[in-house]
């Protein structure tokens, strides 16, 4: 907007100004040049107004043609943003269309080939079938022929072995079937008592010889529990005189696991696991120490031996099959996949012990 300002200042103005100076006649008359010099202070008065019109109108239009450009801009930025996506959704859609079109063909074109393979496998396993039971029929027919042949000779040859048999051993077949016509009596009949002492006779000797038999049994386990006690007594005897009766120092080798782990801040941590056996007995500064030790820069990491290696890999693949079933395909999946990610050649050691 327009405004007005006013400023007064005194300004101190010096110089110098020649004056022509007339002087009347004595003796003689005359005029003369004097240079007079002055200092004087001078007040100014400036009044300054100061039309904004035409630049504010210039400033408001200008605005007017910024927020247009402004407006503009947006527009045409969403316009842009708008038709980026909606070619990016078309395009998309195009692709994913055409993908599942080309996984639908592949899939369609892949089991029509399998159906036609399977039409003819089952058609090969039908002419396959027919031709067993044809063969099944054929064997059957010539095994009850031949089988028939045969058992009418093995009935000939059983007959005629009973005949020379029986005339072999004709008194003892005479003297059996007289027995045999002799073991029905009559309740009344004299041998009645004979009947029971012969029962008596029987039962005594049967339990003569039940407590034969338990005197039998119970001598063997005697025997069998002396020999135990001999035998027990004899190695109690031997493992002393092998004893010595004396403390000496060995060493004792167990297998123990070092992992160093490192995260995302490249912290470094450090932990050993060993059996329950041991790790009762070692105390954590002993831990502490064989992890010292593992990470030694002087300690030299070697590569397993081949007979080592071939140990190591028959018991990994033992154990692995022990584990997993070789029925279920998921437990067969499961046991291939350890078996690509366990790369036993890439073990370093520093010492270990034969066995």
């Amino acid at each position: 907007m327009s405004y007005s300002n006013k400023y007064r200042e005194i300004i101190t103005v010096i110089g110098s100004e020649s004056v022509t100076v007339n002087y009347p006649a004595s003796e003689s008359g005359g005029s003369k040049t004097v240079t007079i010099e002055y200092s004087q202070d001078v007040p100014i008065d400036v009044n300054i107004h100061v039309d904004t019109v035409p630049f504010d109108n210039s400033v408001a239009e200008c605005n007017n043609n910024v927020n247009l450009l402004t407006g503009a801009v947006v527009a045409t930025e969403a316009a842009q943003v708008s038709s980026v996506d909606k070619n990016a959704k078309k395009v998309a859609n195009t692709i994913v269309s055409g993908f599942f079109k080309l996984i639908r063909s592949d899939l369609s074109q892949q089991i029509t080939e399998l159906t036609l393979n399977v039409n003819a496998q089952l058609m090969h396993l039908k002419e396959l079938a027919q031709s067993c039971l044809a063969k099944k029929k054929q064997m059957e027919n010539d095994y009850n022929r031949i089988s028939s042949r045969y058992l009418k000779i093995f009935d000939d040859l059983d007959s005629e072995l009973s005949n020379r048999i029986f005339q072999l051993d004709k008194p003892a077949f005479i003297f059996k079937k007289e027995t045999d016509n002799q073991k029905i009596r009559i309740s009344g009949n004299d041998l009645v008592n004979t009947v029971a002492i012969s029962g008596t006779e029987a039962g005594g000797l049967h339990s003569r010889i039940s407590a034969s038999i338990a005197k039998k049994r119970a001598s063997d386990a005697i025997n069998k529990a002396k020999m135990f006690l001999s035998q027990q007594k004899k190695l109690s005897n031997t493992i002393q005189q092998s004893m010595i009766n004396e403390n000496t120092a060995n060493s004792i080798f167990s297998p123990v696991c070092f992992i160093e782990t490192k995260d995302e801040k490249n912290q470094i941590a450090k932990n050993l696991f060993s059996p329950d056996m041991l790790a009762s007995i070692i105390d954590k500064t002993a831990k502490n120490e064989i992890m010292e030790m593992f990470s030694k820069n002087s300690i030299l990491w070697v590569p397993i031996t081949k007979e080592y290696h071939n140990n190591l890999n028959m018991y990994f693949n033992s154990e692995l099959n022990k584990s997993y079933s070789q029925t279920d395909q998921r437990s067969i999946r499961v046991k291939e996949m350890i078996q690509k990610i366990s790369n036993i050649n890439s073990i370093n050691i520093i010492n270990y012990q034969r066995i």
